[in-house]
């Protein structure tokens, strides 16, 4: 209690007289070597704002911040101008064809063109020359059973022919009578020989005569007129000796039937040499 009174007095004795405000509001202090203490003065009017001071030197770069979130898409902007043209690309490879197209009308008849420049004269034509033969005999009255038809006393009868190229072939034909007498079921054969063989390619050329019956009569004899003939191909070329030959038929008739050719007429046999067949 004794200190709180003791510091009222000093407030009153010390600091109250000694308070003046002067016009500029500054406060002056009187026989300030005399106090032992004062009380802050007022604060004075702020003064005025003093001039810039120089610019300071740039400082360093910052360091980068961290990378933003992605911001939205912008608006598509306008159309830009057209670039150059680029270089041509590699040749794609070769599509399916098409299917064809409908067919379009006729078109309108050309005009006319002029007349071409002669032509060279051309080779002389050739006609095409045959190589055929015929053979003929009057009459043959040739009455055996088997074996090649002979026109005399051993004499065959065959007719000589020239084939001129081997991939050709020779077309024959006999023209005459022939004819089975004097039986039932009985059969003989008229065929064709090559130098003395049956021609295998493409195969024989012949023909048979049979009685099969006849009322049991054996005794039928009938001559007539028959035609044999046909191609024989695989005969090199050269001469090819080609005759008419008789035999028996086989497939279960009996042999030794009897058979006669070129009864009081003529046979002739023809021989043709012809291009290789299609």
């Amino acid at each position: 209690m004794r200190f709180c009174f003791l510091i009222g007095c000093l407030v009153a004795v010390c600091i109250i007289p000694h308070l003046t405000f002067s016009a500029n509001q500054s406060v002056r202090t009187q026989n300030s070597s005399h106090m032992c203490c004062g009380v802050p003065g007022v604060p004075g009017v702020p003064g005025l704002n003093g001039k810039d001071g120089a610019r300071g030197e740039q400082g360093y770069v910052g360091a980068p911040g961290k990378k933003g979130p992605m911001g939205p898409p912008g608006k598509a902007g306008g159309k830009g101008p057209q670039g150059d043209k680029g270089d041509q690309g590699k040749q794609g490879p070769v599509g399916t064809p098409g299917k064809n197209g409908l067919k379009g009308s006729p078109g309108t008849t050309g005009v006319k063109g002029s007349q071409g420049d002669k032509g060279d004269r051309g080779p002389s034509g050739i006609v095409p020359q045959r190589n055929w033969k015929q053979c003929s005999w009057k009459p043959l009255n040739d009455d055996r059973d088997n074996g090649l038809i002979k026109a005399k006393a051993n004499l065959r009868w065959e007719c000589h022919f020239v084939k001129k190229a081997n991939n050709t072939a020779l077309k024959v034909e006999f023209d005459g009578d022939f004819r089975i007498c004097c039986c039932v079921g009985c059969c003989k054969r008229w065929f064709f020989t090559f130098n003395g063989a049956e021609c295998s390619k493409p195969n024989t050329i012949d023909a048979v005569d049979a009685i099969v019956s006849h009322l049991r009569n054996k005794d039928i004899n009938i001559h007539k007129h028959s035609q044999i003939g046909g191609y024989c191909e695989g005969i090199g070329k050269g001469t090819v000796r080609v005759g008419l030959a008789v035999g028996d038929c086989g497939h279960g008739y009996k042999s030794g039937s009897d058979a006669y050719t070129g009864y009081i007429s003529t046979s002739r046999i023809l021989i043709e040499e012809v291009p290789p067949p299609q």
